[in-house]
């Protein structure tokens, strides 16, 4: 018996030896700027950390799940990342804001960390310092055009104003969609910033129904598009003018704040939403929320979907790294995501395909409009924008 025992004591030691503790690190705004989408985002990538040790999706590997409020700010963010890397050892880095991952481009360059953010322009994979970045899913600036598109469709040679964030977050997508309007014989009308402190829009939309704009695109998000939105019913615009945005403008997150305003809205996103439950995806989204006993607006929040995405490919990647997750086993993992070995975890419309020279993932998205209750419901299938490549070829 006695021999029993110490034998199973040797297995049982012998097993936490071969455990590795990896870190799978992200930093975000969980509160401040932006914390709306943020903390909701954060809550997916923490709970499906913590499924996949739960699931032991890694064998030989417990993930060490750290998620860090790095309140919107860059420096915040920059400190975030050399301690995971420098002292956590973490093989890979999932980041959030636009500021930040431009921030780091470089230094991501310098280290060989493969990086992932929730943040979708298109400059963080631009050329230079662009090896180890990637984006999970579509850019805001093929959703722009895409929206353009579909405006072309619908009324060519029509007036179009854009409504962005004054950040290089609103900004960038702004050449590609002059570009595009050009292309498609649209009329960019006007670009205004906007920010959070919109609470009087009046005056900006007395302005773009004087100039004739019918068609408003918004890069922004969900609390300044809502202010517009409430301002445009009460002027009485809703309906003479189409108001449209890329991803982190809609979903349940814009019509909690603009109410029955938002009706009528035109979204474009690569995700699937709470109320397709007969998806997959969406079914783990569920189960995974009740699991870790999150509210109701956190597991609706398209953003909870979204941080659960980018944890999974984190994760997909460490598992083909095999025996050895580090920075540049999990770099190969990324870029092997196409083919017969693209990674499909069901969260977005499309499946995840990453190469040497690829770096958006999920490139499929979906026009989406919200219903009178304030559900939206696509109006498009799972496409990609027939002009985005030609209008900003990637290097």
């Amino acid at each position: 018996m006695k021999k029993t025992l110490i034998l199973s004591a040797l297995v049982s030691l012998s097993f936490a030896a071969a455990q590795k503790t990896v870190t799978l690190p992200w930093s975000g705004a969980i509160t401040g700027p932006t914390s709306d989408a943020g903390a909701s985002y954060a809550a997916g990538v923490e709970d499906y950390c913590k499924y996949a040790n739960a699931q032991k999706m890694l064998p030989g590997v417990t993930l060490n799940c750290v998620t860090r409020d790095d309140q919107y700010n860059n420096a915040n963010t920059q400190r975030n990342f050399e301690d995971f890397v420098g002292n956590l050892n973490a093989p890979v880095f999932l980041g959030y804001a636009t500021g930040g991952a431009l921030q780091l481009k470089s230094v991501i360059q310098e280290t060989k960390i493969p990086t992932l953010t929730a943040s979708y322009h298109i400059g963080i994979i631009d050329a230079p310092d662009n090896t180890y970045t990637f984006l999970p899913v579509s850019s805001y600036s093929e959703n722009i055009v895409a929206l353009l598109e579909y405006i072309a469709k619908k009324e060519r040679g029509a007036k179009v104003a854009l409504i962005v964030n004054p950040s290089p977050f609103g900004r960038d997508p702004v050449v590609d969609a002059r570009k595009a309007a050009d292309r498609l014989g649209l009329k960019i009308t006007d670009v205004q910033e906007v920010g959070g402190n919109n609470l009087d829009n009046t005056a900006l939309l007395k302005r773009l129904e004087s100039q004739g704009a019918k068609y408003i695109i918004n890069q922004n998000t969900a609390g300044p598009v809502a202010n517009i939105l409430k301002d445009a019913k009460r002027l009485g615009l809703l309906g003479k003018m189409q108001f449209m945005g890329a991803h982190y403008t809609g979903g349940e997150d814009l019509t909690k704040l603009a109410g029955d305003a938002a009706k009528d809205f035109i979204w474009a996103t690569s995700y699937y939403l709470y109320d397709e439950g007969n998806q997959p995806g969406i079914q783990l989204v569920k189960k995974i929320g009740a699991q870790y006993k999150r509210g109701g607006d956190t597991i609706r929040s398209v953003h909870y979907t979204s941080g659960m995405l980018a944890a999974a490919i984190a994760i997909e990647a460490m598992k083909r790294a095999g025996n050895n997750p580090d920075a540049a086993g999990v770099y190969k993992g990324l870029i092997s995501m196409n083919g017969s070995k693209s990674f499909n975890p069901g969260f977005a419309v499309g499946p995840v395909t990453f190469s040497a020279k690829d770096h958006i993932g999920a490139e499929s998205l979906r026009l989406l409009q919200a219903d009178a209750t304030g559900n939206f419901k696509p109006i498009t299938g799972a496409q990609r924008s027939a002009l985005f490549q030609l209008v900003h070829p990637m290097k």
